[in-house]
């Protein structure tokens, strides 16, 4: 036979194939013909149209025959399972050479394997899926065009070269450190074949505009296919043997080469309408940590607080808090004066001098005991009452506000919530299934699962666990949101002062913002005497818990030490300030681990994994240097822990444990917060004292977190790892 498959050596017979034995393959071929061949020829081997081996001839003289015995490498080539399966061989694959008979090339023969089916092996929660997906700012999975740099496909010329694009993705929730295939088809022939050393979870490897095809095989003007599969022969046991194969349709003709046309550009987010002020314009103002730029409190009330509306007693002396400003890049020349009126009688008319650009005045008023009798009253802030000052803007010169004035004592303030611990694991029983979830939160999965509102909870119990604290009883506002609202939003913010400037200054600022927003996956800002937490919702519910705990931990540092949270920050505030937010982090999920008595975010000791954790701490060293302020954060982060920086004991800890555990970590999160009251950069200073070797030496633990021999299904959510192996 030209072709035989057996299960023992010395013989052509088959024998007992069965699956996952070794298995030796025979193959010949002749040159039936009194000429001999010119030039080099590749022949194939097939099983199951799944190429597995080649064999490359330089010469075959009249009438000789040639051929391979015994191959032993099937098994690594390609996973059978029980059954019947077809083996082909073709003989000048690639029709390298001119014959007087072209159709006694190609040989079919089936062979039978027995033993246990594979499909009778059980997946695990968490699995390798490997797919192909496009390249990042290509259109499809495979982009085929006869430029390089197409982001999509376009026309294709025989007299042009032909540039094939694709991404090869692991979108499962196991790493491999596997050798993964990956084979390219031309009309049903294999004309390339290439490896991946392994591949980590939700991660991708890219063939970007290569450009052999041509060089492989003979290309002629009409239609072809084109087939891209990964891991062809099944050796890596996947959640899903059906996407690893991207087919398509091609059809070249001739003359010169064409672009396509381009991706249609991404609409940016519109720009709040900028007007650019000729005039002053007086306004109220919110200060960061007042309830509005209006409020009233009992003077003699508990718990009063300036800028923040609190209980007013019947016949009891009150305070008004008001503030205001000029919100325009154009001084105010003129004095003017403000009138308060209490249900429509004049009760204050303070006077104020000029004011340059973004002037802020706050005043507060006491309005009489006798006037402050039980009901409901309105309050109302004129500002410039008398027009003393022409302004772009007439329409924000006044607030108004209603509020009840309460005869007797002041109510008992609420107590704050608490969890019982059966409480706490209720909330966090979604955990599991959370860490095992690759949808973006803010989608239908089809699970029935709010992963939004899964985020929430679990997020208040580890901030309860950490604090003592729920939520619900601290000044924060959380928003999770899609990319689009979170960009909305963001830009807002960023551009709320854009009144006070110029129109170059706006056009600065606003190239600044889209830049930052870009970035970015959470902000925390101060608004109405509150911390807003806006979180893009748009990716995995894991990711989206530690963005939320990481912009916790910058709306915590605002409430516990806001005189300082507020002040112009340099590079080495922010970089501060992001080492705060990054240990945060690690505060709530380690709290979440220790209470529930469950490691989730723990990985297996492989290569990918190893080189994943090595390429960031590389990121960050060298973005350090530039002062990015996360990539600072981190770094002062890693210092700071191994310098043992305030005599807590983290240096011990770490390089005793490998990790901070989640009372550790709180310590050192709230001996950061300090530091925002003495001097940052001397600081910061001091800790990069440290130099590369406590760098070296904090890579050394980090990689010592890799876990040997770690269970099956175990690994945690790659979108942890930060967290996982760069939190002390």
């Amino acid at each position: 036979m030209p072709l035989s498959v057996h299960a023992e050596l010395g013989t052509s017979e088959p024998g007992d194939l069965r699956t996952g034995a070794t298995v030796y393959i025979d193959w010949f071929f002749e040159n039936n013909s009194p000429f001999p061949t010119e030039n080099e020829f590749v022949s194939h081997v097939y099983v199951d149209n799944v190429f597995v081996n080649n064999w490359v001839s330089s010469q075959a003289p009249p009438f000789q025959t040639f051929g391979v015995r015994d191959w032993s490498e099937l098994n690594d080539r390609v996973r059978l399972d029980r059954g019947d399966h077809v083996f082909k061989l073709i003989i000048d694959a690639l029709d390298q050479i001119p014959e007087s008979d072209e159709t006694d090339n190609v040989f079919e023969r089936t062979f039978t394997w027995g033993g246990e089916s594979l499909s009778s092996q059980a997946l695990l929660s968490r699995n390798v899926n490997l797919v192909i997906e496009p390249v990042p700012e290509r259109s499809e999975s495979v982009v085929t065009a006869a430029v390089a740099g197409a982001g999509v496909s376009g026309p294709l010329t025989v007299d042009s070269t032909t540039f094939v694009s694709f991404g090869v993705g692991n979108t499962g929730l196991a790493s491999t450190d596997a050798t993964i295939g990956i084979h390219i088809y031309f009309d049903g022939l294999l004309v390339e074949n290439r490896i991946i050393d392994g591949l980590a979870a939700l991660s991708k490897a890219t063939l970007t505009d290569w450009d052999e095809l041509a060089d492989k095989i003979e290309i002629t003007p009409g239609q072809h296919s084109l087939e891209v599969i990964v891991d062809p022969g099944g050796l890596i046991q996947e959640s899903d043997e059906t996407d690893n194969t991207a087919t398509v349709l091609l059809t070249w003709g001739s003359g010169p080469a064409v672009p396509p046309d381009p991706l249609p550009e991404i609409t940016p987010v519109p720009a709040p309408p900028y007007e650019e002020l000729t005039l002053p314009n007086l306004a109220t103002y919110l200060p960061s940590d007042w309830d509005t730029p209006l409020v009233i409190r009992g003077a003699t009330s508990g718990g009063s607080v300036s800028g923040r509306n609190g209980h007013v007693g019947a016949f009891t002396a009150g305070v008004v808090d008001y503030a205001i400003t000029n919100n325009s890049g154009i001084a105010n020349l003129n004095p003017f004066s403000s009138r308060l009126l209490l249900d429509g009688v004049v009760i204050d008319d303070s006077g104020f001098a000029r004011g340059g650009p973004g002037g802020v005045w706050m005043v507060d008023v006491t309005i009489p005991a006798d006037r402050l009798t039980a009901g409901t009253h309105t309050l109302k802030l004129e500002i410039d009452s008398a027009g003393e000052v022409t302004e772009s803007d007439e329409t924000d010169n006044s607030i108004t506000t209603i509020f009840d004035v309460v005869a007797g004592p002041a109510p008992d303030l609420a107590a704050p919530l608490v969890y019982s611990d059966a409480e706490l694991t209720a909330m966090l029983d979604i955990v599991p299934e959370l860490f095992l979830e690759t949808a973006n939160a803010d989608a239908s999965d089809g699970s029935g699962i709010d992963w939004l509102a899964a985020v929430n909870t679990v997020a208040d119990a580890a901030y309860y666990l950490a604090t003592g604290t729920a939520l619900s009883d601290e000044r924060i506002a959380i928003s999770l949101l899609s990319r689009a609202e979170y960009d909305a939003r963001s830009l807002a913010i960023c551009l709320e002062d854009q009144d006070t400037l110029t129109t170059a200054e706006y056009d600065s600022t606003l190239s600044e913002c889209r830049t930052t927003i870009e970035g970015s996956a959470g902000l925390t800002w101060s608004g109405s005497g509150i911390a807003r937490v806006e979180i893009d919702a748009s990716t995995t519910p894991a990711r989206v818990l530690a963005t939320l705990l990481h912009e916790l931990g910058h709306a915590r540092q605002g409430i516990l030490v806001p005189a300082t949270s507020s002040t112009v920050l340099s590079d080495a505030s922010s970089a501060i300030g992001e080492a705060q937010a990054q240990v945060f982090e690690a505060v709530g999920i380690r709290h979440i681990e220790e209470f529930l008595g469950v490691k989730f975010t723990q990985y297996p000791d492989l290569v990918v994994i190893q080189d994943d954790v090595n390429d960031l701490i590389d990121f960050h060293v060298k973005r350090a240097v530039e002062l990015e302020e996360h990539s600072l954060g981190y770094q002062v982060m890693w210092l700071a822990a191994l310098q043992d920086v305030g005599g807590l004991g983290l240096a011990d800890e770490l390089r005793t444990t490998g990790a901070l555990s989640a009372g550790s970590a709180l310590s050192f999160y709230n001996y950061l917060l300090t530091i925002d009251g003495q001097d940052p950069v001397t600081w910061v200073n001091a800790r990069l004292a440290g130099g590369a070797s406590l760098i070296e030496e904090f890579r050394a633990i980090a990689l010592s977190r890799l876990a040997v021999d770690l269970p099956p299904g175990s690994e945690g959510h790659p979108h942890l790892i930060d967290l996982a192996f760069f939190a002390p």
